[in-house]
């Protein structure tokens, strides 16, 4: 039911971002937790394929990440993102195992693989300008 309403949430963030209306604070709470911060996603003037695309791959990210942490600790990540954190930003507050870290450690490295192909070039090199 939780992860329909996040989907749900999402979704509506989507349609909001294509009409070109802002997003509403409460909404992009929901929708946070992105492996780009909204500001970082501004500054890069990211398409309406590159918005879904990168939300895409948060949620797939985010559900890979749960799969790996115990449930204090999912606890705490949800929490985190539900604050508006980013996906790097919540990671950051979880204690982890040894064992969590190298998993995690793949996922993330996958993840940037995948976000090399949302971007162009001349995104990726502001986004590594800003960081």
């Amino acid at each position: 039911m939780r992860k329909n309403i996040q989907r749900l949430m999402v979704a509506i963030a989507l349609i909001v971002g294509i009409s070109g209306a802002t997003i509403p604070p409460q909404v992009m709470a929901q929708t946070s937790g992105g492996l780009l911060t909204a500001e970082q996603m501004k500054k890069l003037n990211l398409s309406v394929e590159q918005k879904q695309a990168v939300l895409r791959l948060t949620l797939r990210t985010n559900d890979r990440i749960l799969k790996i942490l115990d449930r204090d600790q999912q606890r705490i990540f949800r929490n985190a993102i539900k604050q508006g954190k980013s996906t790097g930003e919540a990671m950051d507050m979880v204690a982890l195992r040894p064992d969590q870290k190298t998993q995690l450690s793949k996922v993330m490295q996958d993840t940037r693989v995948e976000m090399l192909t949302i971007l162009t070039p001349e995104q990726v090199k502001q986004l590594q300008g800003s960081r």
